[in-house]
């Protein structure tokens, strides 16, 4: 499984070292989670932070060398642009804009934003964001109405460009009405220093990435079963994948499992599968691993941002899914490949006694 690394943010402040302090060794994925976690809520309420197509196929196709170097190194009029971070203050809110913000297609060369900021290397400050400019960018009427709830009030986008001179794409932060002052003038200089520490520690990350030898996340695999669901993003593909795992059970464990084994797969394997769904962009994929003493649940989606695992309370109906699988599994993670879209989310569950 690959690291799950953050960094500490300095007094004072996004640091300009930043990527030195990530080390050569962080991978892509383990980069782009801690640029949220370095400047929200320090800096920020929001952070978001989109790269052009182009890189994305760089890291998939595997390309060991800087960016500056490929044909990929400078942006394409309508160039779409990818969501690898968002980051939120309350962990409550930010699953839900994490799924409002993926739908908001963003382009190289939009008129606003991170698609304009991308375009031309001009940061875009605003220290009110004004009552239209929201209609502006989010055309859909009912995002419109999802964004305007959030109350955003002062935004910062620079552009994420290396040392070297190559373009990966933009970062954008908000602040609410009801936290922070509006953003300043030094808070956009120290935005622009973070950035392009950001886009180098990205650019070197990429190249580790692909050079390094992957983890094995099913090393002591002895027999597997894979689900793939006709509807990926149906909300009845839970209780599909719970039979699914109820049949196939029987026949792949070499032990006898212990008589809470069938209701604990139940119970994780529906979050698991539920949280693909609703947060990951759609269930590619449903595994059941025998390990042995362990039996490995698996759900592949199409995001391979880390999951957000929100503050647990009374009175939320949902978001207790990583909690349940955290006090049921013996052990859990997430793993994430450069060549693979999304990421693979598993839990191991004791089968019985040995």
């Amino acid at each position: 499984m690959r690291s799950e690394d953050t960094a500490d943010s300095p007094e004072g402040g996004p640091a300009v070292g930043w990527n030195a302090r990530l080390g050569e060794s962080a991978d892509w994925f383990a980069t782009a989670d801690a640029l949220g976690d370095e400047l929200v809520p320090e800096l920020a309420d929001w952070c978001a932070v989109h790269v052009r197509a182009g890189v994305v196929e760089a890291l998939r196709a595997g390309a060991a060398m800087p960016l500056a170097e490929l044909s990929q190194a400078l942006p394409v009029p309508g160039e779409p642009l990818e969501m690898i971070t968002l980051r939120h203050r309350d962990p409550e809110r930010e699953p839900v804009i994490r799924h409002w913000a993926a739908e908001v297609p963003l382009h190289t060369g939009d008129a606003y934003g991170a698609g304009r900021v991308t375009a031309t290397g001009t940061s875009r400050f605003l220290p009110q964001v004004p009552d239209g400019m929201l209609q502006s960018v989010v055309t859909d009427r009912d995002q419109q109405s999802n964004f305007q709830r959030f109350g955003v009030a002062s935004s910062i986008v620079v552009p994420l460009c290396t040392s070297d001179g190559a373009v990966l794409g933009a970062m954008t932060l908000i602040r609410e009405l009801e936290s922070h002052a509006p953003f300043t003038e030094d808070d956009v200089h120290a935005a622009e220093r973070f950035a392009q520490s950001a886009a180098d520690a990205l650019d070197s990350s990429r190249i580790a990435t692909v050079t390094g030898e992957p983890a094995l996340p099913d090393a002591g695999l002895r027999r597997m079963a894979t689900w793939r669901p006709r509807q990926p993003r149906d909300a009845g593909v839970s209780a599909e994948g719970r039979a699914w795992a109820r049949q196939t059970l029987p026949a792949l464990l070499n032990r006898e499992p212990s008589p809470e084994l069938a209701d604990d797969v139940d119970l994780v394997f529906t979050e698991l599968i539920s949280n693909a769904v609703r947060h990951g962009g759609g269930l590619r994929e449903a595994q059941l691993a025998d390990l042995g003493r362990h039996l490995r649940l698996v759900a592949v989606d199409n995001d391979p941002r880390r999951p957000a695992i929100r503050t647990r309370r009374a009175d939320q109906p949902h978001g207790r899914g990583m909690h349940l699988i955290k006090a049921i599994a013996d052990r859990w993670g997430t793993y994430r490949h450069h060549a693979e879209v999304g990421k693979r989310v598993w839990a191991d569950l004791l089968v019985g006694d040995a």
